[in-house]
């Protein structure tokens, strides 16, 4: 409710949010609301860097958050890099990411990007971050949780070690 009151008195019916006051709002989020501990670094002006210490002693999880004119781009990513595209563990990724996406109903998704990272990419359009700031704040942390509640089983997917039908009864039985 907090954070409601908070964009009520800071905008206007008719007033819109443009990306530096987006990007203030979240940045208020991240510090106030947010449940995970980060290391932030801003890369330019318009995208802010953040790394999350999870559950591995080898890798993290990087968030980056591009603000541009009507939304802000917010992609998840593990680091460094544990996939190839030659592995014989891609199918089995790519199985696990087109299984997560039909399951999760999220406004992200996941997918393989260009560097071979098994990423979640969510685009928050500011007019949804006004009318609904605390869905938006929700959909932040949630990016960050799907790793925290997956993030070894990631790895080891991603390395050949564990298999698409595994993981899937596991985020079966987790997140039913």
């Amino acid at each position: 409710m907090q954070v409601k009151i908070y964009m009520q008195e800071r905008f206007h019916i008719g007033d819109y949010m443009n990306w530096m006051s987006a990007k203030n709002f979240i940045e208020d989020i991240l510090k106030n609301k947010f449940k995970y501990l980060y290391m932030r670094k801003n890369l330019n002006i318009s995208t802010i860097h953040l790394t999350f210490k999870m559950d591995s002693k080898s890798h993290n999880l990087q968030m980056s958050l591009r603000f541009e004119k009507k939304w802000c781009d917010i992609l998840c990513f593990i680091s460094p890099t544990v996939l190839t595209e030659d592995s014989k563990a891609y199918w089995q990724v790519l199985q696990t990411v087109n299984f997560l996406n039909w399951y999760i109903k999220s406004w992200g998704r996941f997918y393989i990007d260009d560097y071979n990272d098994l990423a979640y990419s969510l685009r928050l359009d500011y007019n949804v971050l006004e009318i609904m700031p605390d869905e938006c704040a929700k959909e932040i942390e949630a990016a960050v949780d799907y790793y925290a509640d997956l993030f070894n089983s990631f790895l080891k997917l991603c390395e050949g070690e564990e298999s698409y039908n595994n993981i899937k009864d596991l985020i079966k039985n987790m997140w039913n």
